[in-house]
């Protein structure tokens, strides 16, 4: 059986990219959005980064953990539009990440 899956072509990308500005501490890279149609978001650090959708981020559950040189994309025809958090335990770490 063959899927045929149609994927629009989405509008730009916003650059939300940046740095742990405060290790420990979470940090809002997006605010909420009324359509926020996908995000990816990469950990470009050498320390774990944890990230959640719609609330404070925290080093551990509910928050989506992402080891070193891991890479989320949120799935396909979902995408959530509270604001995005991310905490990592070293200042300075980076990571990279867009929205559309």
């Amino acid at each position: 059986m063959t899927l045929n899956v149609k994927v629009e072509p989405s509008s730009a990308q916003t650059n939300i990219s940046g740095t742990i500005t405060l290790g420990g501490t979470a940090q809002t890279i997006s605010t909420a959005k009324e359509v926020r149609n996908g995000f990816w978001i990469q950990n470009l650090s050498s320390v774990t980064l944890y990230f959640r959708v719609g609330g404070t981020a925290v080093a551990g559950q509910p928050c989506i953990k992402l080891l070193p040189g891991a890479l989320y994309e949120n799935p396909l025809g979902v995408c959530p539009t509270g604001l995005i958090s991310i905490i990592g335990s070293q200042t300075g770490a980076e990571f990279s990440a867009r929205e559309w």
